[in-house]
């Protein structure tokens, strides 16, 4: 077993490619997420395609199509984004990108950050339905629904354990809030 994380992708993708390359098989399994999405692995795979070196892929659960569905927001179109940048400038810039879109949007959270993104994402967005989908899949799944001024508000200071995804409506006036 090859430990794979962030930090060593480079340099172990590379001792996986020369062990397939010399008949053994490799399986890369992830503990936490989908291997390459927001997870270490795009690297490994990537290098695979670059280097005409087979590989499978085995689908499984990923936060970014249950938290879609559990959302109850339109699901015919959708961007997954990863995670936000930290800085206060580079997060309303990432959001603003979205404005006029008319997809919905999925993202990934720290649980430490997920009311100042819910935040900046109402600043930016308006006031525009949204779901925080925490633990999913999980024993402790839990889900809030509702617009981006009240989730804001709700997670403003709670203290949110394990991993978050939020989903946000898309630029539609059905799904928007005026006051």
């Amino acid at each position: 077993m090859i430990s794979y994380r962030q930090g060593n992708e480079e340099r172990v993708a590379r001792t996986v490619i020369d062990a397939v390359n010399a008949g053994r098989e490799v399986v890369l399994v992830s503990d936490g997420g989908y291997p390459a999405i927001s997870d270490p692995g795009y690297r490994l795979v990537r290098l695979c395609a670059q280097e005409n070196v087979p590989f499978d892929v085995l689908p499984g659960a990923s936060a970014v199509n249950v938290a879609l569905v559990l959302s109850g927001l339109p699901t015919s179109s959708f961007t997954f984004k990863g995670f936000p940048p930290r800085g206060p400038g580079a997060l309303r810039n990432w959001f603003a990108a979205e404005k006029e879109l008319p997809h919905t949007l999925i993202g990934f959270e720290s649980p430490f950050r997920i009311g100042p993104t819910l935040q900046a994402a109402y600043e930016v967005l308006g006031d525009r339905e949204a779901a925080v989908c925490i633990e999913l899949t999980k024993l402790h799944e839990r889900v809030s629904r509702g617009y981006l001024s009240d989730l804001a508000a709700q997670f403003k200071d709670a203290k949110v354990k394990g991993e978050v995804a939020f989903v946000i409506a898309g630029a539609n006036p059905k799904f928007t809030r005026t006051v």
